[in-house]
């Protein structure tokens, strides 16, 4: 009786901890029009200060549902957009339709690109996802030019009235993120504003 208890409480912890992941089966969600009056390509792109010439990296793309958006308003930019699931950069891969971004899978915490390679990044609705966030926030430094910028977006924890979006239990609060952000080495981390049901926090390599 004790052993099938632990069992029990063993399976129910290590589902929890899956449930935090996105299930890739459910990615046509990630392609909702009503994203983009959440999380405004025009706001990405004055953030993380998007200019043709220059080279960026969505981390945890999805589907590359707004990294399409936000990379056809900067046409001469190139944008890499990365996915740790091979359905979603299948997906990127068959649907991009813009010839400046550049769908790649990436590992866990390990970033495919070379150091100082990247002009800014942005992550939209993954934080809360990731269970270590020191090694990715290190490698996102990594690849970053020195005053390259980091934008995160992701579900505010007290939006309970939005019925899109992870339980609260799995949201993380701003000030979390800004102190990953400091203890990971970025500058000038602060709070930003511009989204709908969601969170930003801007910092600098």
């Amino acid at each position: 009786m004790l052993l099938s208890g632990f069992v029990n409480l063993f399976n129910n912890f290590k589902q929890s901890k899956t449930e935090k992941k996105f299930n890739p089966a459910k990615r046509k969600k990630l392609n909702n029009p009503i994203r983009l009056q959440w999380i405004p390509v025009d706001r990405i792109v004055s953030l993380v200060g998007m200019r043709d010439g220059r080279v960026f990296l969505d981390i945890g793309a999805g589907t590359g549902y707004i990294s399409r958006e936000v990379a056809a308003n900067v046409p001469g930019a190139t944008v890499h957009t990365v996915d740790v699931e091979p359905l979603m950069v299948a997906e990127m891969k068959n649907s991009t339709g813009v010839g400046n971004i550049l769908p790649q899978l990436m590992e866990h915490d390990i970033l495919p690109f070379g150091d100082a390679s990247m002009d800014g990044a942005w992550s939209i609705t993954v934080f809360h996802e990731l269970d270590k966030t020191t090694s990715l926030l290190r490698e996102i430094r990594r690849v970053l030019r020195p005053g390259g910028r980091l934008l995160i977006v992701d579900w505010e924890k007290e939006e309970e009235a939005c019925e899109q979006g992870p339980p609260l239990h799995h949201r993380v609060l701003t000030i979390e993120v800004i102190e990953k952000l400091q203890e990971a080495g970025f500058n000038e981390v602060k709070a930003t504003t511009g989204f709908t049901h969601h969170f930003a926090v801007l910092a600098r390599n």
